[in-house]
């Protein structure tokens, strides 16, 4: 397992370009300064005062505490190695639980870890892995401690929306084991949920997004899965690994209730395939034609063995000691801001996150990627400005005066062919104005 703590410690540190982290940790600062959650959005101009509640305002809180402590960001590498390790020291357990065979497990945690690169990043969903991988390690037990069940999903419905994963986990693994006293976890698990800070609204804020699929469907990591990206074969490894077990006998038909419908999930959507994974990933695992054997001494060297300990641990502490930096590729680090003047400007999702961050309350955004927001109306013109479509009249009907925006969109062409005048230009960004 050593090999892929320290692979995460270097994919830790990879450049930040995730759309909504940074939002985030402004909205962790702004709700400790508040003193209450968020209910309404305080961030655009384009949505300002809308009824609009964070899903994840547990994690926030925590992200804004870390900011103000340490005046920056700098922590976000380590918070993302230990919640990433801790999901798979859960995940190997769960799998252990299936497999009792050591090699087994340590082989599929590897896969694990694979999985998990293109998925590791520091929003609050990273902690959503992580309580889904420690529920499938108490569900997959044969006789799971049920008590902590919500506790779990109480902490989950504070951090990430997703916590309906968990509970219909819990509910499908009721009607595997036929169990009255999973049953009964999974009823307390809704009290649980609907006990934090937004009380009942927290399904009301569940519902708002699920009813924002339109919106949902503009943004890539909301597209089905492409399996020849080849950080998805996992998932197809899965998949496999479940068939032959269940023709081996190693997965029983009562099995299928819990498996079939995380699958599917899977298959739906890019961003359900690593925690589909982690569910699937204990039955695929006793798949592997490894069995446990007796140790052979004689072949044992601790001084080989301890070296290649020494080499990872090393490896990983170097990962983990590299600076964090923000993707120039995503986020305007450069003078394109010193361009910029007052006044709405018009920008993409990226651009919107990280505005809210190192520009609020001085400049509000245009949009960021909170789909339950703008809603499919919003994300509809966000995609047509970009594309150029009717892009002058609707700029001015919007009184936007200026856009930061990628150098190559066509929205670039028709704003320069209409007389808007390039305030500043680099590799990734280009600044116009209109006159």
């Amino acid at each position: 397992m050593l090999p892929a703590f320290a692979a995460l410690a270097w994919a830790a540190t990879l450049p930040l370009d995730d759309n909504s982290f940074l939002w985030h940790v402004r909205a962790g600062t702004v709700q400790l300064d508040a003193g209450e959650v968020l209910r309404h959005d305080p961030f655009s101009f384009t949505a300002a005062g809308a009824p609009w509640r964070t899903q994840s305002w547990l994690a926030e809180l925590g992200y804004g505490w870390l900011e103000k402590v340490t005046g920056g960001i700098g922590w976000v590498p380590l918070m993302t190695f230990l919640a990433a390790a801790a999901m798979l020291v859960c995940a190997a357990v769960a799998i252990y639980s299936r497999t009792r065979v050591a090699l087994a497990t340590g082989v599929a945690v590897l896969i694990v870890a694979w999985q998990a690169a293109p998925f590791l990043n520091p929003r609050p969903v990273l902690f959503s892995y992580l309580l889904l991988a420690a529920l499938v390690a108490v569900v997959v037990r044969h006789r799971p401690p049920l008590w902590v069940v919500p506790l779990l999903i109480w902490c989950w419905a504070a951090l990430h929306g997703s916590f309906v994963l968990g509970i219909g986990l819990v509910g499908l693994d009721a009607i595997r084991r036929r169990s009255r006293r999973e049953l009964i976890a999974t009823l307390l698990s809704v009290v649980a949920a609907s006990l934090t800070a937004h009380g009942l609204a927290v399904w009301e804020t569940l519902w708002r997004f699920f009813q924002s699929r339109g919106a949902l469907d503009l943004i890539s990591e909301w597209a089905p899965p492409d399996f020849s990206n080849p950080f998805l074969v996992p998932f197809v490894l899965a998949i496999v690994g479940v068939l032959v077990a269940a023709t081996a006998g190693r997965v029983t038909r009562r099995d299928l209730i819990v498996l079939v419908p995380f699958l599917g999930f899977g298959l739906l959507v890019e961003r359900n395939v690593f925690p589909a994974l982690l569910v699937l990933a204990p039955w695929a695992a006793t798949a592997l034609p490894l069995r446990a054997q007796a140790r052979d001494r004689r072949g044992e060297s601790a001084l080989l063995n301890g070296a290649v300990v020494a080499v990872l641990v090393a490896f990983a502490v170097v990962g983990l000691a590299r600076p964090q930096h923000l993707s120039e590729e995503r986020f305007p680090l450069g003078g394109a801001l010193e361009a910029v003047g007052p006044g709405p400007l018009f920008h993409d999702a990226a651009v919107g996150g990280y505005l809210i961050y190192a520009a609020w309350p001085a400049r509000l955004v245009y949009i960021d990627d909170r789909a339950e927001l703008y809603g499919e109306e919003g994300f509809r013109q966000f995609t047509e400005l970009r594309a150029g479509t009717d892009a002058v009249e609707t700029l001015a009907d919007l009184g936007i005066g200026q856009a930061l925006v990628s150098p190559d969109l066509p929205l670039v062409e028709v704003l320069e062919m209409s007389g808007w005048v390039e305030r500043y230009r680099d590799d990734h960004f280009v600044v116009l104005g209109s006159r």
